[in-house]
């Protein structure tokens, strides 16, 4: 039976694996009832269906059924797809990092290990990793001054990469996109004109 044949309810059963109701919501942060909903057969709003997809590590192509899931992910890698989708949202609006941030230096060497992490296939390191490098890179880019300002946007365009690459490998590309938009956004800010567009996510296998 192909992945399109199934119900959503019964896609998203499948999805959540091991994860209860109760834990899905709280990732997605929405309610309980929206979850039992959608397993019963019904509806839910857009934002609802994106943030399930997202605590799933996946998108929304693969839970309404257009696609079939690419990878199965073990938990340790859905924690970590959630972490990056947090630290990425949380980076693009600015929400202020919890310690003070590395240098643009020391946050260049980061984004570097991550690459490291991303090619060499580990991705539950790459996403703690990007996890703590993204609000560090964004704080480190909004405290900068003239001198240094292109350098920190470089570091958080670069971070938005690393994290797009990540979420595609992982089986979000709606995360993909939007990180590498992000990314697009920082270097119309940060006047990098010697960046090209990012790579198509669509491109990036593992």
């Amino acid at each position: 039976m192909q992945w399109s044949e199934y119900t959503t309810s019964e896609r998203l059963k499948a999805l959540r694996g091991g994860m209860t109701q109760e834990q899905l919501a709280e990732a997605a942060g929405v309610s309980v009832g929206v979850v039992r909903k959608l397993e019963r057969g019904g509806t839910a709003s857009l934002p609802s269906l994106l943030s399930i997809a997202d605590s799933l590590g996946t998108d929304i192509a693969v839970l309404l059924g257009r696609q079939a899931p690419r990878r199965s992910m073990d938990r340790d890698e859905r924690a970590a797809l959630r972490m990056v989708s947090a630290a990425t949202h949380d980076a693009a609006i600015g929400i202020p990092a919890e310690v003070e941030p590395g240098t643009v230096e020391e946050l260049r060497a980061v984004v570097c290990r991550a690459d490291d992490a991303y090619w060499g296939g580990r991705y539950t390191e790459l996403g703690t990793l990007l996890g703590r490098l993204l609000p560090e890179a964004r704080a480190r880019f909004d405290a900068s001054g003239t001198a240094e300002r292109e350098a920190a946007a470089g570091v958080l365009i670069d971070t938005f990469q690393t994290a797009g690459m990540a979420a595609n490998v992982l089986g979000s590309r709606d995360l993909a996109y939007a990180a590498l938009t992000y990314g697009r956004q920082i270097a119309a800010q940060g006047g990098d004109d010697l960046r090209g567009p990012p790579p198509h996510p669509a491109r990036r296998t593992r």
